[in-house]
């Protein structure tokens, strides 16, 4: 934890009678270690599981007839303490500009890693911060008891006051114990066990939980599988598995937010198939143009008594059952012609023929 300028020009104090009521709810926390879970970067489901943070309330209530700015930190003396664990929050950041007078020079600030709180605190005012113990099973992190202090040191006169706390770090419960008979359970434990020092559960329970870890990352995944379904938020990985549904041959060369919106699309594409709606919709999608399909045929040199060459003839023509697809877009370059005439290919009758022209459009 680095400390500011203030509290390295003098030691810090504790004093007699320090101005804040500080509590800590509870004092006492258990938090089991997990195998760090990676993040896939996707969005969060609209509907989801909610958990209780493993943390706890730290209130703050002002004596004092003058405005305070305090820190809040977190230290240990256990040997294998990681500061890393602990980390502030709070849900409202008072705004220095609405205070007025000496305010202006003060405001709520977060350090970078969570690690430390710099607070506000008025005449008589009470405030509530949280603190959340993120451990992780990395190999190094043990089970047992941290005992650990939250300090609250004053930033203008260095003098501090703190309140004691108690952190447990245990192995997750072996649900797969649950499906054995009871003799496997081993002994119960008594409701006064929290007081004890901590024990490792034994062996057997332990062993368990290494096959429950193992399957932890497909449990997680069966338990948000409905954000699978939202094609907004399904990993990128599960397009073209959720194309299936559709029955829908998804070509992976299509951005990523082309092929979500082609497979919502997907159902109602299928109604128009094979129809100069069905093709055009389809070909939208993709470029993010409307084109233009003439289905009508003709052949050779069409001339009337007012034609211009390039405005309204037509050199050359095409047979019967051929229709012309032309794409005017900003830049053709960046159009792939391949997939364009795949798309052509899969949505037209079978009987017919095409002919596909990209044409440079004026912004």
């Amino acid at each position: 934890m680095n400390d500011t300028p203030e509290t390295q020009s003098q030691p810090a104090r504790r004093a007699a009678d320090f101005g804040i009521d500080l509590n800590l709810i509870p004092d006492e926390l258990d938090v089991p270690l997990r195998a760090e879970q990676k993040p896939d970067g996707s969005a969060a489901s609209l509907w989801h599981r909610t958990q209780a943070s493993p943390g706890a309330m730290v209130s703050l209530w002002s004596r004092d007839t003058r405005l305070r700015i305090v820190r809040l930190t977190v230290q240990s003396e256990a040997a294998s303490w990681n500061g890393r664990w602990a980390r502030w929050t709070y849900a409202v950041r008072r705004a220095p500009e609405i205070q007025g007078g000496g305010a202006l020079d003060a405001q709520d600030v977060l350090s970078e890693d969570g690690s430390a709180l710099t607070l506000l605190l008025l005449p008589g005012e009470q405030r509530s911060v949280t603190l959340e113990f993120l451990p992780v099973l990395d190999g190094v992190t043990r089970t047992g008891d941290y005992p650990f202090t939250v300090v609250v040191t004053d930033v203008g006169d260095s003098r501090i006051t703190d309140t004691p706390g108690r952190l447990r770090l245990t192995h997750p419960p072996a649900s797969l114990l649950d499906l054995l008979p009871a003799i496997y359970a081993g002994p119960s434990v008594s409701p006064n066990a929290r007081f004890a020092p901590y024990e490792d559960p034994p062996f057997f329970t332990r062993f368990l939980r290494g096959f429950e870890d193992a399957s932890e990352p497909l449990q997680n995944l069966l338990n948000r599988r409905e954000r699978l379904f939202d094609l907004q938020q399904t990993p990128a990985d599960f397009l073209p598995w959720l194309a299936g549904w559709v029955s829908l041959a998804l070509d992976e060369n299509w951005p990523e937010l082309k092929r979500r919106r082609l497979i919502r699309e997907a159902v109602d594409l299928y109604r128009w198939r094979g129809t100069r709606r069905g093709l055009s919709r389809y070909l939208e999608i993709y470029t993010g143009t409307i084109p233009r399909i003439e289905d009508q045929p003709f052949t050779g040199m069409r001339l009337g008594p007012t034609s211009l060459l390039g405005k309204d003839t037509l050199l050359g023509g095409v047979g019967a059952h051929t229709f012309v697809v032309t794409l005017a877009v900003p830049n053709p370059r960046a159009v792939n012609e391949r997939i364009v005439r795949d798309i052509i290919e899969s949505e037209k009758p079978a009987h017919a023929a095409y002919d596909l022209r990209i044409v440079h459009r004026a912004e």
